[in-house]
């Protein structure tokens, strides 16, 4: 059985429009705070380079910059609503991985989202995908749907 990673946040007085409803674009924010969240709670990060997490030089120097984002919303969130966001990898590829996302507000949909990001390392001062390491597909094989 997969696991989903939970990840809850606050929609923020600045994140909403003049209705007060929760600006689209955040939504893809939210998406992307869950995704990182997964990541650090496996001691990763999508830019390892710049954080001061122990073990990162054992997962090298890896970047997962993303290639597509895809997100339909359902219902509107407003300003301090609590969202869950529940995070699964929808497909682990060779060298790129799909996040997919579902937001709730308790039981009421919110949007349902996906990212895809290829695994990249910096070769000769340039960014070049490659394929996600063994070690790395280890940690990430439990979220997998």
């Amino acid at each position: 059985m997969s696991k989903v990673f939970p990840y809850e946040r606050r929609v923020e007085f600045c994140e909403t429009d003049a209705a007060g409803i929760a600006h689209f674009s955040s939504l893809i924010v939210y998406m992307e705070q869950a995704e990182h969240a997964l990541l650090r709670s496996l001691g990763l990060s999508v830019a390892p380079k710049y954080t001061s997490t122990p073990n990162r030089e054992s997962f090298g120097n890896y970047s997962w910059p993303r290639v597509k984002v895809e997100c339909d919303f359902q219902s509107p969130a407003r300003f301090e609503d609590t969202i869950t966001i529940l995070t699964s990898i929808e497909k682990l590829g060779s060298k790129s991985l799909t996040f997919q996302h579902h937001l709730n507000i308790g039981s009421t949909s919110i949007a349902v989202g996906k990212m895809t990001s290829v695994c990249c390392s910096l070769q000769g001062g340039a960014w070049a995908g490659v394929p996600i390491p063994n070690v790395l597909r280890e940690l990430l094989q439990p979220f997998v749907i």
